[in-house]
């Protein structure tokens, strides 16, 4: 690096510690004065100072690293993730003491039947970022470690790293052989051609594999916790009390359910509303769910690229699902639901983030080439008011415009 190149990163950094701190001082400011409060706008503005600083903290390492480090900044990334997958998979995230005690590299390597030379070289790329070392070659576990001792936050980072990773690995070979176009089919694209699915999508392909199963529905709980709750962003409770409704009213069908978070959710929240709500995922995932299930929750196997087998109910409710498909698919999906609809009662509810024209944080663009990977996208307000309209349907309201993110409740009627 040579003199002007010296005095530019260091402007660089000047003018990106100046953002930061504003970033920082608007966050604390927006904190204090929402602090208190669980209003959904507020919780919003919270959350969009967050995003802002952590688009600022990118810059800041941006102007610190320089173009030849930003480039080397792949290895580290990469390696990091590889190297953590190694160690939850070797045990240490378990043996380590919960509590933040100390162990050293000997006694850990000695308890997991391991090499302490490979336990020490791990270790030593994932410190201080998840684990600390307080003396040479002995650990202890950090906030950011002590999260995977949670079961949906580790089979997250597991799915991301076992399923979605792989296929990232692939997607260059995969555009070159077969063109630079947005994937369209569910059973070619980089993840099948990574994982060689033979023919399956990868929702398919996981049901061959029940471990491998079990992670991905133990991973959408995770999922769940850190998107908007439904009724959060769309009033279930005012909008279904207003309805004269007898227990046998189907309130709600939710369509792709999983195990049933959102539906609970739900149910709870309108526990004085006479009625029912229908949970449906697949048989495997509706069998898989644990215990017995509450009054006015009724569980049903059901594909939904099949025709909807509960007509007139006031809302079909579909949840973080049809970002998963491509258009072809998405129609069908849609094409069922209208058929069952009720005209001028049914509704069809759609919570999905609705992608802004421009620039987005990170975190939504990695979500999107995330869906990219098994022919899924996040869609904008355009590609969701032409594929609905495709499906003979329209938006009738757009519920969560001021939650601070992109995450909305597309309320959805026939034209």
């Amino acid at each position: 690096m040579d003199r002007e190149q010296r005095i530019a990163q260091h402007n660089a950094i000047k003018t990106q510690l100046k953002t930061l701190t504003d970033a920082v001082n608007a966050y604390s400011a927006t904190f204090e004065k929402n602090s208190s409060s669980d209003d959904l706008a507020a919780i919003g503005e919270i959350s969009q100072c967050q995003v802002t600083m952590t688009e600022s903290v990118k810059q800041m390492q941006s102007a610190i690293y320089g173009p030849l480090n930003m480039v080397m900044l792949h290895y580290e990334e990469c390696f990091r993730s590889s190297s953590l997958r190694t160690l939850l998979e070797m045990g240490v995230f378990d043996i380590l003491p919960a509590d933040g005690s100390e162990m050293s590299a000997e006694e850990l390597a000695k308890k997991l039947g391991v090499d302490e030379a490979l336990l020490v070289r791990l270790m030593r790329i994932v410190i201080p970022t998840f684990f600390e070392e307080p003396r040479p070659e002995v650990y202890t576990h950090t906030p950011n470690s002590r999260v995977y001792l949670e079961l949906p936050l580790r089979a997250n980072f597991k799915m991301m790293y076992d399923e979605t990773c792989f296929a990232s690995m692939k997607m260059t070979e995969f555009f070159k052989k077969n063109g630079y176009i947005n994937p369209d089919s569910r059973s070619n694209n980089p993840y099948t051609y990574a994982h060689d699915t033979k023919g399956l999508n990868m929702f398919e392909f996981l049901l061959q594999n029940p471990e491998r199963f079990k992670n991905f529905n133990d991973a959408m709980q995770a999922r769940s916790s850190q998107t908007s709750l439904p009724y959060d962003l769309f009033p279930f409770k005012n909008k279904l009390g207003e309805v004269q409704t007898t227990d046998e009213t189907v309130l709600l069908v939710d369509v792709g359910s999983g195990i049933g978070q959102a539906t609970l959710a739900i149910r709870e929240a309108c526990r004085d509303v006479k009625g029912k709500i229908v949970m449906q995922d697949q048989k495997e995932v509706i069998e898989g769910i644990a215990g017995p299930l509450p009054t006015g929750v009724v569980g049903m196997a059901h594909d939904f690229f099949k025709p909807q087998p509960v007509k007139g109910a006031l809302y079909y409710y579909i949840h973080r699902c049809l970002h998963d498909w491509p258009d072809s698919d998405c129609l069908l999906i849609l094409q069922h639901l209208a058929a069952a609809m009720e005209p001028g009662v049914s509704r069809i509810l759609i919570s999905e983030i609705v992608m802004p024209v421009g620039h987005v944080d990170i975190q939504t663009a990695w979500s999107d080439i995330n869906m990219l990977t098994f022919s899924g996208v996040e869609r904008s307000e355009k590609q969701w008011v032409d594929l609905l309209e495709n499906a003979g349907l329209k938006i009738a309201n757009m519920h969560g415009d001021d939650g601070g993110c992109y995450f909305r409740v597309l309320e959805v009627v026939h034209k």
